[in-house]
């Protein structure tokens, strides 16, 4: 049996999932670390990247104050291919489609909040791919990618040295 002392902190790490009336689907944990240390591999595209279990590659390519990244991502059939650009915001990072064949459309924000020696983390993720799919299908997969995302993170930043 797990000792209380360490399942009590995950789950009050653990990350919470909804979809919002606008349908994004939204993200929200806190992490017991100072956000210096998650903004080391929030604010790393590439690692990011890592983050997704569906994300098979991403490159980042410097575009002045932002980066373009080239996805390719496991999707309902294939793969699902595309290009975005993600770019720094006052308290995050905001990544927008700029091509797919794929895809119709992909934000992604994340949102950093220092609470002293913890950090609010909020990441909203919209993702339609057209006629391809029915919307709910779309965001029940969403809802646990964006779960598995976080909850990747939580495990990256516990390993921390």
């Amino acid at each position: 049996m797990i000792p209380t002392t360490l399942i009590l902190p995950l789950f009050l790490m653990a990350p919470v999932v909804n979809v919002d009336a606008s349908g994004a689907v939204i993200g929200r944990m806190t992490l017991d670390a100072p956000i210096t240390e998650v903004r080391k591999i929030v604010g790393d595209a590439v690692k990011v990247g890592k983050l997704v279990p569906q994300v098979k590659s991403v490159t980042a390519q410097p575009a002045g104050a932002c980066v373009t990244l080239a996805v390719v991502s496991a999707g309902f059939i294939g793969d699902v291919e595309y290009k975005s650009r993600r770019c720094p915001t006052k308290t995050g990072w905001a990544e927008h489609l700029t091509s797919s064949d794929d895809l119709k459309q992909m934000d992604a924000i994340w949102t950093l909040t220092e609470r002293g020696e913890q950090t609010d983390v909020h990441f909203s993720l919209v993702v339609d791919v057209g006629a391809y799919a029915p919307t709910v299908l779309v965001q029940s997969l969403t809802k646990t990618q964006v779960e598995t995302t976080l909850t990747n993170l939580r495990d990256q930043v516990a390993a921390l040295p």
